[in-house]
């Protein structure tokens, strides 16, 4: 997306330094700092809920996989947070998992999150999350715990060649809640076995509470879609953005570190899964523009990092459960192809051409291409242009692109643009054959169902 083409619904977000001062915002997530003439300093929220009621958002699937399941849901004040599972719906015999790893069990004042292990491939289970508030943690030793706040049960089918061959893709979403809204909807209306959320969630990321809203606890009627579908999120252009967004693992939950080799730690939220006769395979294709970018400041590091991503891929596609599978589909933020005929071509990443960003990214074209090829890849699912459109194969690439739609409602700069309509990518496999249907959610119309 062009820098300033898009302005989202947005509020309640302004992050101001001004006169060379620092002003201290974590907003639950530490004090705000004191205006010494009109008001005190806000409470330090690690202090405890103080008497303030515990709001307790509804819990989120992330990071899904074979064996695992991940769990992150908002709270409102300083907690500490356990996920209940059992194999009934009635929770007998449940199992209890605390937040964290080892050692110290985290606690905090925006979110927490639960990783599920050990689970059985192609399995449904049922779980809830039960939170408790620290109402004074002044003193380590003399701490007083609140009321557990229970949810309602929720149930989840672990991933692997047993389950369900039928997902479904959103991206560009951008904070913007009525097309938001629209998406979920219809998220939930498909009921697919796994969503994969593909990049530009947020816009530009100042703090940690509006990550938190974004990820879990969005404004919208259906603000519970996650509970019972879990989650796979690639990053794309605008998850980079922001000077806390380097810390979204903190909301939203990386891969199971046990698919990781340390080479590979930085790859946090690269998958390779198995979902019935399909694999699903996420790569990141980073930023839109050079690394050596002046607006990047030296902060960008995207080029090697799509380098160790190609590394990564070669050695998935040789995994046997991803090397049998019959339909092999690719997600990517920014779209790997353009036709030489198109306006997009000469937009290309590589060079700071004059629209200052990348159309379609060459370097991950070239770097991934001829590994997609080699595998025989079907689709490559991508988003970042707001337009619907279809590449078919061609000589030369064997697999399919789809591009998403973004968050505009019919209008494009403030005119009208019937192109411009938010989307569902959804696909399955029926009768042998990988369908492809994509979901105009504004216009409440199909514009694409393919067997590819």
């Amino acid at each position: 997306m062009r820098d300033g083409e898009f302005k989202p619904e947005l509020t309640r977000r302004g992050f101001i330094a001004a006169g060379g001062a620092l002003a201290a915002y974590a907003s639950h997530g530490g004090a705000k700092a004191a205006d010494t003439e009109n008001q005190p300093a806000e409470a330090d929220p690690f202090l405890g809920t103080r008497g303030l009621p515990l709001e307790v958002g509804s819990p989120c699937l992330q990071a899904p996989g074979e064996t695992t399941m991940g769990v992150s849901w908002a709270v409102s004040g300083l907690s500490k947070g356990v996920v209940e599972y059992a194999d009934n719906p009635d929770m007998r015999d449940a199992k209890t998992v605390k937040s964290g790893g080892f050692g110290l069990v985290p606690i905090d004042v925006n979110a927490l999150q639960v990783r599920l292990t050990g689970l059985k491939p192609a399995t449904k289970y049922w779980y809830r999350t039960v939170t408790t508030p620290f109402t004074d943690y002044s003193n380590i030793y003399d701490a007083k715990l609140g009321e557990p706040v229970v949810s309602g049960v929720h149930s989840f089918t672990t991933l692997g060649e047993g389950a369900k061959a039928h997902f479904c893709a959103i991206n560009d979403t951008h904070a913007n809640w009525k097309p938001f809204q629209m998406v979920v909807r219809k998220v939930n209306e498909l009921a697919p076995a796994a969503v994969v959320w593909n990049g530009d969630a947020t816009n530009t990321t100042q703090d940690k509470r509006t990550a938190v809203e974004i990820f879990l606890n969005p404004p919208v009627e259906d603000r519970d879609w996650s509970a019972d579908i879990p989650v796979f999120f690639e990053s794309g252009n605008h998850d980079f953005r922001g000077s806390w967004i380097s810390k979204k693992e903190e909301v939203v939950l990386p891969r199971d570190p046990s698919e990781r080799r340390g080479d590979q730690w930085d790859l946090k939220w690269n998958f390779a899964q198995r979902l019935g006769e399909m694999a699903l395979v996420g790569l990141d294709t980073g930023e839109d523009k050079p690394d050596a970018h002046p607006k990047w400041f030296g902060l960008a590091n995207f080029e090697p990092y799509r380098k160790a991503q190609a590394r990564w891929l070669e050695e998935q596609f040789a995994r046997p459960e991803i090397a049998s599978a019959k339909y092999k589909v690719v997600f990517c933020h920014i779209p790997l192809f353009a036709d030489p005929e198109s306006a997009d071509y000469p937009h290309d990443g590589v060079k700071i051409d004059p629209h200052d960003y990348a159309y379609w990214s060459r370097e991950c074209a070239e770097l991934w291409g001829p590994i997609l090829e080699k595998a025989g890849v079907k689709l490559v699912v991508c988003g970042h242009r707001h337009r619907f459109r279809f590449d078919p194969p061609a000589p030369g690439r064997c697999w399919a692109q789809v591009v998403g739609g973004g968050p505009e409602l019919g209008f494009n700069r403030g005119k009208p643009d019937a192109g411009k309509f938010p989307t569902v990518v959804e696909g399955l496999v029926e009768g042998g054959k990988l369908r492809l249907i994509v979901h105009d959610v504004f216009n409440n119309r199909v514009v694409l169902d393919k067997s590819l």
